[in-house]
């Protein structure tokens, strides 16, 4: 504990009342802050190695097919932490919402339940859109896929060609499935 010069603890600036709830919940937001600071920063640490570590084995490699999954790899793993990193920005803002109602509280004497109901309802919207982005990440390398694939692995017109198609129709029609379950509950 602070002293100032041996008369005692420091509990605040002269004159100045501490509201303890509004401390705590400071506090308690910057360390959800610095949480998702490291998370990201261990993310983007991943991303990195993961790419090196694909650069490294396709040194080694000989060009063939396969060498295409080293590249499908790392952009799905680049695109799973950015949505990773979404959802940590998602969680961050709940703190922030629940200590700007604490902080409000003083200024409106509003129905806390209706603010809760209205933070609730932002987060869904917020969880709605994190795991849209996720289904349009999904969507866009499957498509990515299945397109590289028929290119380079040239099964045009043979039954691994009809099969990989009809999985790629079979995914497209569960991604718009679930984005329309996504509409309905944002409803």
């Amino acid at each position: 504990m602070e002293t100032r010069e041996g008369n005692g603890p420091v509990t605040a600036a002269e004159g100045m009342k501490v509201d303890v709830i509004e401390s705590i919940s400071e506090l308690y937001t910057k360390g959800i802050e610095r949480l998702a600071a490291v998370q990201k920063n261990g993310l983007e640490l991943a991303v990195k190695h993961n790419a090196e570590v694909a650069s490294v084995w396709k040194k080694f490699t000989l060009p063939m097919p396969g060498v295409l999954m080293l590249d499908l790899a790392t952009t799905a793993f680049e695109r799973f932490a950015e949505t990773q990193k979404g959802a940590i920005d998602l969680l961050v803002e709940q703190p922030h919402a629940f200590s700007k109602l604490i902080k409000e509280r003083k200024v409106k004497a509003t129905d806390p339940i209706e603010e809760g109901k209205k933070t609730a309802k932002e987060a869904i919207e917020h969880s709605i859109a994190a795991q849209k982005t996720a289904l349009e990440y999904t969507t866009k390398q499957a498509k990515a896929a299945f397109e590289t694939a028929k290119q380079q692995l040239n099964y045009a017109g043979t039954p691994a060609g009809t099969a990989a198609e009809s999985m790629e129709r079979g995914m497209d029609i569960v991604l718009e499935a679930q984005k329309e379950l996504l509409d309905l509950v944002a409803h």
